[in-house]
């Protein structure tokens, strides 16, 4: 984007999402199994929502890893980790949301051509959905 004096809206609301169900073990700038979630626009992204849903039964607490990339995927820096609780899911218990806690007040901002990399900790069968809420300007 070239650089004015002239405010940069955010466009139409955009919605990603994407699903993983092997465990990411290797915490480093190389992790493995990993998903792209979304890549930022051309002139950059905000992300005002985050949230990881189970799609099955977690019987032990695992985490949920958000991880930042502007090399098309080469390095991926992990910039945020939450808790997801174990919890049963059946047909009458829905799984319960994790929430990453960027919100319109508070959003995560992507510079051009950024991506979000999504993992968890222990495998899960049915996986866990990462879904964003954003915008690119």
């Amino acid at each position: 984007m070239p650089v004015t004096d002239t405010a940069a809206w955010p466009q139409a609301p955009k919605s990603a999402a994407v699903s993983v169900a092997a465990a990411n073990t290797t915490l480093t700038d190389s992790p493995d199994d990993t998903a792209l979630l979304l890549t930022a626009g051309a002139n950059g992204s905000r992300i005002g929502h985050l949230k990881a849903l189970p799609r099955a039964t977690v019987s032990g607490a695992m985490v949920g890893y958000l991880y930042h990339s502007i090399d098309s995927g080469t390095t991926k820096r992990l910039i945020k980790a939450v808790a997801i609780a174990a919890d049963t899911v059946s047909t009458t218990d829905a799984p319960a949301e994790v929430d990453f806690g960027y919100t319109e007040d508070a959003p995560l901002y992507l510079s051009a051509g950024a991506e979000l990399y999504a993992g968890i900790s222990v495998a899960l069968t049915d996986g866990v959905v990462f879904i964003a809420s954003y915008q690119d300007y």
